[in-house]
């Protein structure tokens, strides 16, 4: 299995999670989280409303040591709500999505064939440093596992 059938899978996976929760857009609408892959689409034009709320599934890094270990795929989840209460909490938003996505993964390890690795850093979190209202956003980082493509068998060996 590749690091894309993984990113696949986790959109797939991520879009059926969140189908029920509604997030304020900033055109004043409730929408379930948009789910995408490695970048947010482009706009098409300056009028165009931005994607939020959204979880972009970013494929980071990967590797594979040695044919005896697995292939390992680090993944961050790049978070961003809209969220225009004047009490300025849509922090609170972003941490209800990495909890649940905490909870989630850590219930259910395994994804088809890739299996969540929560050895090490496990699942990492982070809130924006700086104020951007009404937007806020978040990241989660996660290191997936795979079976590594093995050599094929000599047949004179």
């Amino acid at each position: 299995m590749t690091a894309r059938d993984l990113q696949v899978r986790l959109q797939q996976d991520l879009t059926e999670l969140f189908k029920d929760r509604r997030y304020k857009t900033p055109d004043g609408k409730m929408e379930p989280v948009h789910v995408f892959r490695q970048n947010l689409p482009k706009r098409k034009s300056e009028e165009d409303e931005d994607p939020f709320p959204y979880i972009i599934v970013a494929l980071d890094s990967g590797g594979v040591k040695d044919q005896m270990t697995a292939h390992k795929i680090a993944v961050v989840f790049r978070i961003g709500i809209y969220d225009d209460d004047l009490t300025n909490q849509g922090h609170a938003s972003v941490l209800a999505i990495m909890e649940t996505m905490q909870q989630h993964y850590e219930e259910s390890n395994t994804l088809g064939p890739f299996v969540f690795n929560d050895d090490g850093d496990g699942f990492a979190w982070a809130l924006q440093d700086e104020q951007s209202w009404p937007y806020f956003f978040g990241a989660v980082g996660m290191t997936w596992e795979a079976h590594a493509p093995r050599r094929k068998a000599n047949k004179f060996a």
